[in-house]
């Protein structure tokens, strides 16, 4: 069934209407008025709905039942990553979106091969919010995932004490892997963060100031991934965990 996503306030006691995506229904799609669609308001609800009334700007539509997605996770996830290169930054997006993480921050640190750049960064999360909203339609999320404007890497410090769990994956943690780390958990936590380091990696310095705010210090495995890819694993591991905690 086509799904399509509306804000909030297109959303009425018992109906809705679709503008940003009407002439892809009507000339692409070519779906026709009396057919349901499922609509999500991008905040966790879904909507069964049939189209009613078609003209040039707008889909009004009839709204049938609603409820919960069942395709969001219970715990709220916020990738940190480190800038890097821009076609990495839109991999990242895409994939980490699919996946279910709920929220990115690129951070400005030491070891980024790109520098950050105020008047570029604009274009750059316009760009990067279309890309995460686009994968959120595809691969049927309930949420459209934040994507901040990157930040500096003393505010990333700073919000460490935002999470119920802030960790940084860093190749000198295998001592205390990532399984070890949440099997040890008294409970399981409603927000986690994941801070992954540039190209170049993270800086020792770096990796003291994080520590010594609260995060945590996890290994991945005896392999080192790349930037693009060690977000995406933590991720993938933080879900199937949580996941089985909660069958």
């Amino acid at each position: 069934m086509p799904r399509f996503f509306v804000h909030p306030e297109q959303i009425r006691e018992d109906e809705l209407i679709i503008t940003e995506d009407a002439h892809h229904i009507k000339d692409v799609l070519r779906i026709q008025a009396g057919e349901v669609l499922e609509v999500c308001d991008g905040q966790g609800t879904d909507y069964q709905a049939e189209i009613e009334n078609m003209t040039g700007e707008e889909i009004k539509c009839r709204i049938l039942s609603q409820g919960p997605s069942v395709s969001e996770s219970s715990i709220h996830i916020t990738l940190f990553q480190g800038l890097p290169k821009s076609d990495k930054m839109e991999w990242i997006l895409q994939k980490g979106t699919e996946l279910g993480i709920s929220s990115f921050v690129p951070v400005d640190m030491q070891r980024c091969v790109v520098r950050y750049d105020a008047k570029k960064e604009i274009k750059k999360t316009e760009r990067f919010r279309k890309i995460a909203e686009s994968a959120a339609k595809q691969s049927g999320r309930g949420r459209i995932p934040e994507v901040k404007e990157p930040q500096s890497f003393l505010q990333t410090v700073e919000d460490v004490k935002n999470y119920d769990l802030f960790l940084v994956p860093y190749e000198a943690g295998l001592d205390h892997s990532l399984k070890k780390t949440l099997n040890a958990l008294p409970q399981m936590p409603k927000t986690v963060a994941i801070l992954i380091g540039p190209e170049g990696g993270i800086d020792p310095g770096e990796v003291e100031a994080l520590t010594g705010a609260g995060a945590k210090i996890v290994g991945l495995g005896p392999r080192i991934l790349r930037t693009e890819t060690a977000g995406m694993a933590a991720a993938t591991m933080l879900l199937y965990h949580f996941d089985q905690m909660e069958l």
